[in-house]
């Protein structure tokens, strides 16, 4: 094997951990995220207009998505590139 091949089987093996990696980070951001709005659903139906568990529940349901954007920007091509 040459160093040039060598240098290239490093360089993608470098890129599979980083890319292992990556998709556990997405995977759990996706599970929070999927507890946040079940979570922020269930207080919607549960409280009434005007109770502070409505508000809480509307809270959650934004920190959820804040989530969402962020896994979301992990499945941006290059997004690691520019940062």
């Amino acid at each position: 094997m040459n160093p040039t091949s060598q240098h290239l089987q490093h360089d993608e093996q470098r890129n599979n951990r980083r890319q292992r990696r990556v998709l556990i980070i997405r995977n759990w951001l996706n599970g929070i995220f999927i507890v946040l709005s079940l979570l922020s659903i269930i207080g919607v139906l549960y409280f009434k207009a005007g109770e502070l568990g409505l508000l809480v529940s509307y809270g959650i349901a934004v920190i959820a998505v804040l989530i969402k954007m962020v896994e979301a920007m992990f499945r941006m091509p290059g997004i690691f590139n520019k940062l």
